[in-house]
């Protein structure tokens, strides 16, 4: 029986190691490209309260909360890596 559970959580486990990556890529592929406004196409400005678990999800996925002074809009972005800077990589 003992055997049966801690094959079930090693199962669960796999399960859940192999999802992330997928689940994460998924998620931040979805984020608009900032700094511009996915709906008024102005530029966007940081927030100006950060919470704590905003800071720590933006220092580990590069992802700042970023505002729209024009339509209002607020959420989360993206980088978009530069091409003059991407020709001279790899």
């Amino acid at each position: 029986m003992l055997l049966t559970w801690l094959l079930a959580w090693v199962l669960v486990l796999a399960v859940a190691v192999a999802v992330t990556p997928r689940m994460l890529s998924n998620y931040v592929g979805r984020l608009p490209f900032a700094p511009e406004c996915p709906h008024c196409h102005a530029v966007t400005s940081h927030t100006a309260r950060h919470r704590l678990a905003d800071r720590l999800c933006a220092l580990i996925d590069a992802t700042p909360v970023r505002t729209c002074a024009r339509c209002g809009w607020a959420g989360r972005m993206r980088w978009r890596l530069a091409p003059e800077h991407a020709r001279g990589r790899g």
